[in-house]
Formats: structure tokens, C-alpha cells, sequence
């Protein structure tokens, strides 16, 4: 294919989104991104890896978030910035980072709004049927479906709760998307090969 493109992937926990990323990076031969941004970010920032992946796309500063986890984040260091806020600013710079090096699969981080002005840019959405995303979520973390069930809804919320703070556009909202996909209905694999069609066309 020819020109820069990016393929941003958001996703419901437990929907395979994740997986569904690899293999479109795979087939295009272009880097993929996920949990990978947080070592760019940790690099160029100079923060450590293990705190950028302890606020990792958990949203800054936000009652609303302190609500859902019932806790407290709100460390404030100097000029009254909180430790939130520079997590989330390097991750948002590494975002960017990557995507000044050409074509790539960026998953979560609100790599869609980041990128929104980007020509070549597609925004996808995966979600799955519930009772799919407990079984995957109890298979990969060796989990009983109970709390398969209670991180699936704790997650939804904490994705949900950092896109809305820093965008301002609705996590999983289908006008937010360019594609929107039920991972349930042919699996990871075909999933997979209707972005890379929609990409190709």
C-alpha cells in the first residue's frame, strides 16, 4: 500500500481487540503499538517505565473516575501538576512520536482523537458479545467468571471515564469511529481481514 496510514483500535475489554491489532499490523508489516508506547513514553519523557504503566489510560485528575474506583489520585507535585497529568502527557507525546515515524496500529490512548487530523487515518471500535468476553477474559487471566465479570465492567469504566477527559468525544460511541465491529460474530481471525479489506479498498 502506498502513503502513510494509522489504524487506531479501541475496545471493550475482553473483545480480543488487542489481538485483532496484531494481526492487522502483522499482515500490513507495520509496527503495533499497545502496552509498547509506554517504553517510547518512559524513553522520551524520562519518567519510569512502572509508573507510566500504573496510571496507564486511567484518566487525570477526574472526580468521576475517583467515583467509579472509589479512591483518591490526586498527588499534586510542583506548579500543581498531578503525577496523572504527566503520565498522561508523556503518553500522548509518545503517541504522536510514533506516528511522526510513518504507518502503525495504535491501540487505546486516545490515539483516534490524538491523530484525528491526520490524513490516512481509520478509527475502529471492537466490542463482543458479554458472555464471549467472559470466557476470554477467564481463560487469559485465570479468572472465575465472577471476577472476570467485575474487571470487565471496571475496565469499561476506567477506558471510558480517560477518553472522556481528554477528548471531547464519547468512548464507544459508534459516530466516533470510522468502523465499529463485534469480534463475537466471526472471531479474531475474520475480524481481522475486514479491516485489512476496508483498509485495502
Amino acid at each position: 500500500m502506498e502513503g502513510t496510514y494509522y489504524i487506531t483500535i479501541g475496545r471493550q475489554f475482553g473483545s480480543g481487540g488487542r489481538e485483532v491489532g496484531k494481526r492487522v499490523a502483522q499482515a500490513l508489516g507495520i509496527p503495533y503499538y499497545d502496552k509498547e508506547l509506554l517504553a517510547v513514553a518512559a524513553k522520551e519523557s524520562g519518567l519510569s517505565h512502572q509508573f507510566l504503566e500504573s496510571y496507564d489510560e486511567k484518566p487525570t485528575n477526574s472526580f468521576f473516575y475517583s467515583l467509579v474506583m472509589g479512591q483518591q489520585n490526586l498527588l499534586s507535585g510542583a506548579h500543581g501538576v498531578t503525577v496523572e497529568q504527566l503520565a498522561a502527557k508523556a503518553q500522548r507525546e509518545a503517541v504522536l512520536s510514533v506516528a511522526e515515524k510513518g504507518s502503525c496500529v495504535i491501540v487505546g490512548r486516545c490515539a483516534d482523537y490524538l491523530l484525528r487530523d491526520k490524513p490516512g487515518l481509520l478509527r475502529v471500535y471492537i466490542s463482543a458479545d458479554w458472555d464471549k468476553r467472559v470466557e476470554r477474559v477467564c481463560q487469559r487471566d485465570g479468572v472465575t467468571p465472577k471476577e472476570a465479570e467485575e474487571k470487565m465492567r471496571r475496565m469499561d469504566k476506567t477506558r471510558g471515564a480517560y477518553y472522556t477527559f481528554h477528548t471531547d468525544r464519547k468512548w464507544s460511541a459508534a459516530e466516533t469511529y470510522d468502523l465499529c465491529i463485534n469480534s463475537s460474530r466471526k472471531g479474531i481471525e475474520a475480524t481481522a481481514e475486514l479491516i485489512l479489506d476496508f483498509v485495502r479498498r
